[in-house]
Formats: C-alpha cells, structure tokens, sequence
C-alpha cells in the first residue's frame, strides 16, 4: 500500500514537472506576442518579402545568406500569425458593452518610399527657406550698414562745417571790401550798421547762407538794406544737386526812397530771356510799364538786355550815353554780364510796405573776382542820386498821375466788391434759429387762413 502510494505521488510529480515545463517553454516562445505585450511598431511593420539571392551572393556567401533569409521569412510569419490573431479576437468585441472608452485610432499605413523622399525634400527645403529668412533678417541688422550710416554723418558734419565757414567767408570779405574802410558805401552813406553806436555790427547772419547788411543817412533816401543769399554750402545734398542745377550767389540792394524824393515812375532794366517772366510777375510793371524796342536814334543798350519802362522819355532819361559807354553798352557789358541781374525802380513797388523803392539785384563773384563788380556797386548812390533829382515834365506827370488814379479807383471798387460779397456771406451764416421759427409759424398761419371753414351744429 505504501509502495503504491509513493509510485502515484512520483508519476503526478512527474507528469505536472512536464505540464509547466511545456507551458514555460510556449511562454518564451511567443514572448511579446500577446494581445497587452504587443508593441505598436511590430503591428504597423509592413511584411517583407524575403529576397532571393543572386547566383553571385550564393556562390560567395554560402549558407549564411540562406539562413538570414529563413529567419526573417520565420519573423514575418509570426508577425502575420499575431495580426490574424489580433482580428480574431475583436471578432467578440462588444462596441455596446463599454461606454466612455476613447477610440481607438487606426493604425497610420506607411507612405511608400517615394512620398517618404517627396516629405524629406520639403523639409530640406523648407530648413532652406527658415535660413535664408534667418540671413535675410542678420542683413537688415548688420554692422555695414551701420558703419555706411556712421560715415555718412560724419561726411555731412564736416560738410557742414566747412560750408558754413566759407559762407562766413565770402560775406565778410564782400563787407570788407564795398563797406569796410574808405570803401564806397562807407563813402556814401553815414552810418553803416545795425544800431546807433559806432561799434554795432555792420552784417548780420540770418541763416546758414543768409546775410543782411544795413546802411543810412543820405539825402534823397531813408535806408538801405543788401540781402546776401548765398549757395546752401553747409547742405550736402543741397551741393550734390547743384552740380546738375548750378546757381551763384546773389545779393539784392533795397532803397527805400523819401515820399518828395521821388516821382511816379515804374523803369526795369533786366537780361531779355527774363523780361516777359519780370513783366508777368510784378503787378507794376504789369499795369504801368511795356517792352521797349531798341531806338534807331541813339545809343542803346546791349542785345542781351530789355528795357521796361512807363515811357520811353524816361528810359532815355536813366539811360545817358555816359552809362552806355561805361557799364549798359554793347562793349562795356560783356565784362559785367555775369553778375548783373536786375533793376527795378518803382513808385508803385508790389514787394514791400514802402512804396518807393529802388532794387538792385547782382550775382557775387568768386573771392578772386570780387573786385570786377565795383562799377554794378557804384550804380546803387549813382540812381538814388538821379532819381531824387529827377523832375518829370508836366505833361508826363499828369498822364502817369492819371493813370495811377484810374487803376487806384478800380482797385477800390474790386475791394469795395469783396468786401460785400464776404458781409453777405456773413449775413447768412449768422441767421438764428429764431427767425427760421418765426417763418414757419407764418407758414402755419397762412394755411390755417387758407383752408375752408366748416361749422359743426351740436346733436340733440
């Protein structure tokens, strides 16, 4: 009975030992393959067929290749077993049974080997463009750009300051040499300067090209004010713009005349290409003075100047043959051509509150040449001399002083018209409200009258 016993207790030791030694065996076998082990990667992997070795790779590598294409052919069939058992299982899946679950997503395919290539060139490209941006953004910031800036100030700074200095220049020159000591307007005039006293500065500086100077104290006038306006040397494009469109420096004499001093007269002297622009511009020479043609009785000026003048008596009266010869004639002014600009004596002068002026207008020489405009210098105490000597003859004065009554009566009722029109604007913007209620009421009113009167009787 014991023997028995002990022989049934090995045979069951026996037969479980075999039992979990096969289940331990089928474990390690299908290791990772179950349905909570497996790995996304391996379901998603597309099955490869395993590839046939050429004639070549046979002969030489013998049975290591056969062997490599048997295990993979072995992996992939039990990739393929695991999938169909994945799908057998869902078969029983019950999409009732659980609520709330997330979806599963499906599994993405793989793209094929071309669309893989075409999405690794569009990320090479597009790394490309986000470098080409990167750089394109380092060039707006980069430090050549900001060096080109810095010499670019530095170049119009020093232009400034020498372009301001050599404005400085030329008008203290041109003051020392017409205004300065025994020079002519000193000559001529008693009191040079702003300011009674002595030590007062004879120029002053307005701008960075702009320089006036002031004089006074001779008969026949009041003041004289010389307006020098040079080239914008201190600008840098200013000087790059004249090396297309060159201009000179320029400097304007303006006399103020005493109101006895002198008589209604409107006489210009300029180059004939600027004679109809000068006639077109000045209101003066617009209403009182035409284009004189050259006399064949006498001397005349030369052919690149016009003569604008009320009369031509007058012309022959400021133009004597002395002046021809020496600064207005054919010879003489070829040498003056390049810095004379203009005359212009007005008793009727449209650009200032004094109405009789005397203005000269001339073109500065270089340094070197300074001295050549000393004869265009001289004729400002010349005319200021003639024209307060100047008596027109009774006849001529009652003809301009009708005309300028005549032109003075239409400018006042032009005024007196203007005036009307903006009264009546005024009127009507300054209606109140209360005169528009006003009117409608007496609208009200005068339909009220209008309509039928209709008696009504009381019932009983």
């Amino acid at each position: 009975m014991g023997s028995r016993c002990l022989l049934f207790l090995v045979c069951c030791i026996f037969v479980s030992w075999a039992v979990i030694g096969t289940a331990v065996v089928r474990g390690e076998e299908f290791e990772g393959f179950s349905e909570d082990g497996l790995e996304k990667e391996e379901l998603d992997a597309p099955f490869v067929a395993p590839v046939r070795s050429t004639k070549t790779q046979a002969s030489s590598g013998g049975g290591s290749n056969v062997d490599e294409n048997v295990g993979s052919s072995k992996q992939a069939n039990k990739k393929e077993d695991a999938r169909s058992w994945r799908m057998d299982s869902m078969e029983y899946w019950d999409e009732d049974e659980f609520e709330g679950l997330p979806v599963e997503e499906e599994a993405k395919v793989e793209s094929t080997p071309a669309a893989s290539a075409d999405s690794l060139e569009e990320k090479v490209s597009g790394t490309e463009d986000a470098k080409e941006k990167s750089t394109k953004t380092r060039s707006l910031f980069s430090p050549y750009l900001e060096v080109l800036g810095v010499i670019f100030f530095l170049i119009y700074g020093v232009v400034f300051w020498f372009g301001r200095k050599e404005n400085e220049k030329i008008a203290l020159a041109w003051a020392t040499e017409f205004a300065g000591t025994d020079a002519i307007l000193e000559k001529n005039f008693s009191m040079i300067g702003f300011g009674d006293k002595p030590e007062a500065p004879s120029l002053i500086k307005e701008g960075q090209n702009t320089f006036k100077f002031y004089a006074s104290g001779r008969r026949y006038c009041e003041s004289l004010m010389a307006t020098l306006v040079l080239k914008n040397r201190q600008d840098l494009l200013c000087r790059l713009v004249y090396l297309v469109f060159p201009v000179k420096d320029e400097i304007t004499f303006q006399i103020n005349m005493n109101e006895d001093a002198m008589e209604p007269v409107v006489f210009a002297l300029t180059h004939k290409k600027k004679a109809k622009d000068s006639q077109r511009d000045l209101k003066d020479l617009q209403q009182f003075a035409t284009v004189l043609n050259t006399p064949s009785s006498r001397k005349w000026v030369s052919e690149d100047l016009a003569v604008i003048s009320e009369s031509r008596e007058l012309a022959y009266d400021l133009l004597p043959e002395l002046l021809l010869d020496q600064v207005f004639g054919d010879k003489a002014f070829k040498a003056y051509a390049p810095y004379f600009v203009s005359l212009h004596f007005s008793d009727q002068f449209p650009e200032s509150k004094h109405k009789k002026v005397l203005q000269f207008t001339f073109n500065i020489p270089s340094l070197e040449k300074l001295t050549e405009m000393k004869h265009l210098i001289a004729l400002v105490p010349y005319f200021i001399d003639i024209m307060g000597r100047y008596r027109m003859g009774s006849a001529a004065k009652t003809k301009a002083t009708t005309i300028r009554e005549k032109i003075r009566a239409e400018e006042y009722k032009e005024a007196w018209r203007l005036r009307q029109e903006v009264l009546q604007k005024k009127k009507s913007e300054q209606q109140t409200p209360m005169s528009s209620k006003k009117e409608e009421k007496e609208r009200l009113r005068q339909l009220k009258k209008a309509m039928p009167k209709v008696k009504m009787s009381r019932g009983h």
